[in-house]
């Protein structure tokens, strides 16, 4: 399944409420959706490639952002609705400050992922 599944979740640079959705890609199987929880307008762009299909879709998660401060933790939240039934809200967490698996976790302020 495509990559995303392991990227399943949103970006987080600061502990509040996430403000609306934002339209990733639709495909005839799903839409996906996604928030960020941060007061600036586009900080963070998301881009399946291709856009999510039902039936065994492989592709890449393209994640473009540059942190306004140091990276210490790094969770997604994303929306999928697939055939108009919206699933549940899926949170995973990437980088939780210690021991973390991907490179860019420790990204300082002003690096660009």
């Amino acid at each position: 399944m495509l990559s995303f599944m392991l990227f399943s979740t949103m970006f987080s640079s600061i502990l509040t409420e996430p403000e609306e959705q934002h339209w990733t890609c639709s495909s005839s199987d799903a839409t996906i959706a996604y928030t960020y929880c941060d007061d600036i307008k586009f900080p963070i762009l998301v881009r399946p490639e291709p856009c999510i299909s039902l039936k065994g879709t492989e592709g890449f998660l393209h994640i473009f952002y540059i942190p306004r401060r140091d990276l210490k933790q790094l969770y997604f939240n994303l929306y999928i609705s697939v055939n108009s039934m919206n699933l549940p809200k899926r949170k995973e967490v990437i980088c939780r400050g210690a021991n973390d698996e991907y490179s860019f976790c420790r990204a300082l302020k002003g690096d660009c992922l």
